[in-house]
């Protein structure tokens, strides 16, 4: 395999992660521009952007749940 490609660089782990909101706003963003149709034949572009959009969600930092209905007065 062409060593240049995403899913490569994904494979490897080669992938730079921005911050936690830039990498959420690249997921989103990838999620648009693969459609259902997409995953029935993928070709490679569609196959390492799903592998990118995996790798991204996989190494998100957890959100910290904040519950403000408990007012504690």
């Amino acid at each position: 395999m062409d060593k240049n490609t995403k899913f490569m660089e994904v494979f490897n782990e080669e992938l730079e992660l921005a911050n936690t909101f830039d990498s959420l706003n690249k997921c989103i963003e990838l999620s648009k521009e693969i459609s259902l149709t997409d995953l029935i034949s993928p070709s490679s572009r569609t196959t390492g952007e799903l592998a990118e959009l995996i790798y991204r969600l996989q190494n998100l930092t957890e959100f910290e749940v904040l519950d403000f209905n408990h007012n504690e007065a």
